[in-house]
């Protein structure tokens, strides 16, 4: 009497075993056929970004140098009064990260009066973006060999994405006051791409200099504490004044795909 369930059990079972085999033969198939294309989808798509970054020039257009003022633009009389203001004020990009790179020799520039306030937007140039110095070895390997320098050679995602060269942008308020220009706040982005604001006592250094601090591989100039880590040692510290300062122009703007104020595409906080 007890075989008969026993029987009927197993019967039942068997009917499990036999759709389980039939949807596990159907699994199995489309396995194998997903598979390959999966692969080959992978493959394609690393082909065409090899092919794209391959296709992209090594050699990444010139960063503007410093100016070679005529005497009469030299005359601070000769420019703009907000230019010569500018101008007069000098800027220095502090980093406490010795990171990959080459910080260019002029910051590119553009400003605009807001009544008795002056904003002047800062676009600095670094000729890689690289993340050594404060990523783990294999992590720093990973983002090279794909976001830096495809295989280590090409130009790699960052520059399909983004264009040549790593540049960063800072915009600082100033009061304009007694004919000299009064830090009020700046405005950047920190390592992780966060808008922050900097108050006055971050950014002024000694002798009314403007301090941007970068402590990142990727450059971004919202470090906080710029004025307290100047004097600090292993800081290097590069300042930029008079024809170091050079207008942005839409030549530049486009050669560096930079994007416009109301379409910014890099240096975010340089289009404020």
């Amino acid at each position: 009497m007890k075989s008969r369930p026993q029987l009927g059990a197993l019967a039942a079972v068997g009917d499990v075993d036999g759709r389980d085999g039939v949807l596990s033969a159907r699994r199995n198939y489309l396995r194998d056929v997903v598979r390959p294309l999966c692969r080959l989808r992978v493959f394609l798509t690393a082909s065409v970004l090899a092919a794209g970054a391959a296709c992209l020039p090594l050699e990444t257009p010139a960063w503007p140098e410093p100016l070679e003022l005529e005497p009469a633009l030299a005359d601070a009389r000769a420019q703009s009064e907000d230019e010569a203001l500018v101008r007069a004020q000098p800027v220095c990009v502090l980093n406490t990260l010795d990171s990959a790179g080459e910080l260019g020799h002029s910051l590119a520039v553009r400003h605009r009066r807001d009544g008795e306030f002056l904003w002047v937007s800062y676009f600095a140039y670094w000729s890689n973006e690289r993340p050594w110095g404060d990523e783990p070895l294999i992590l720093s390997l990973a983002i090279d060999a794909v976001y830096s320098h495809f295989l280590f050679s090409l130009p790699g995602l960052q520059h399909v994405l983004y264009g040549p060269g790593d540049i960063e942008g800072v915009t600082v308020v100033y009061r304009v006051r007694d004919g000299r220009l009064e830090i009020v706040e700046g405005h950047a982005d920190d390592g992780h791409h966060h808008a922050v604001r900097l108050g006055p006592e971050e950014l002024a250094g000694k002798d009314h200099q403007t301090l941007l601090l970068t402590s990142w591989w990727s450059h971004q100039l919202g470090g906080r504490g710029a004025a307290r880590v100047a004097e600090t040692p292993n800081v290097t510290s590069r300042c930029f004044v008079g024809p170091a300062l050079v207008p942005l122009t839409a030549e530049t703007a486009a050669r560096f795909r930079l994007g416009t104020r109301e379409q910014p595409l890099r240096a975010r906080s340089a289009w404020l």
